[in-house]
């Protein structure tokens, strides 16, 4: 299999599957009241998780058009996930989730947006400079970790202490990555500082990602106690570990030209 159609099962898996979960979210959140929403949002269910078993079946014949057919349906979700926060800001929203959780979610579907870009053309996605993914990613982390802080019980003191100052390091680091981008502005985009801020990054991933599982193994045994779910958690751990491989993806050219 070549390079190119590897690239285009793995990245169309993770993807469609994210926004699955993302669709799922979405209808157990809304209010019963919103019935067309919810029949939307089932709508979107069904359609990406069907996409998800078909590019089981991607192959050198078929990745331009699969790549090509995905594009509608992620723009559909994308405009039903801004109507979500355009009706939350102006208090016509029945649902669970904050504006900015969804925002969060309007990201990463972007960040899809701009990888089948390239994949229909049949090109491999760029590689693209450390820091963009450090402001895709770090901000979404920061996000999880919020939302698990705000889904434990209040008993539950120790994890949610875990929780907020995971948050807070997260949001230190986004803070930082918007200032080292700025730097890239001098054409100089590889230095130590950048190096030790990525390391640093992924050791914090690392052990909250061990969190992560912890919380869905107690989630499945009911050991905690808190309305956090354990295929939430599975979809925080998968998008970790997706963060974590673009980061060395990154680092492996030392002439990487794509400094987007």
């Amino acid at each position: 299999m070549s390079n190119h159609i590897q690239t285009a099962v793995f990245e169309h898996q993770f993807w469609l599957q994210v926004l699955a979960d993302h669709s799922r979210f979405i209808h157990d959140s809304l209010y019963p009241s919103q019935k067309e929403d919810i029949a939307k949002a089932n709508h979107f269910i069904r359609l990406f998780d069907q996409l998800h078993m078909q590019a089981q079946s991607i192959n050198p014949s078929n990745a331009v058009t699969f790549s090509k057919t995905v594009e509608e349906p992620v723009s559909q979700l994308k405009a039903f996930k801004l109507s979500i926060i355009k009706r939350h800001l102006t208090g016509q929203m029945g649902i669970h989730l904050t504006p900015t959780f969804v925002n969060h979610m309007v990201n990463e579907l972007e960040e899809y947006e701009r990888i089948v870009g390239c994949l229909k053309q049949g090109q491999e996605p760029p590689v693209c400079h450390e820091l963009h993914h450090h402001l895709v990613w770090l901000v979404d982390a920061a996000g999880h970790a919020g939302a698990i802080n705000d889904q434990m019980d209040a008993v539950e003191n120790k994890l949610k202490k875990q929780s907020k100052t995971f948050m807070k390091h997260f949001e230190q680091f986004y803070l930082k990555a918007v200032e080292l981008t700025g730097y890239l502005r001098t054409n100089v985009h590889h230095f130590p500082a950048l190096n030790r801020f990525t390391h640093d990054v992924e050791v914090e991933m690392k052990l909250f990602m061990t969190f992560l599982k912890e919380l869905e193994e107690w989630e499945v045994s009911a050991e905690v106690l808190s309305i956090f779910t354990a295929p939430m958690a599975d979809h925080m751990y998968r998008e970790e570990r997706y963060y974590l491989m673009k980061l060395a993806e990154s680092s492996r050219p030392a002439d990487n030209e794509d400094h987007s």
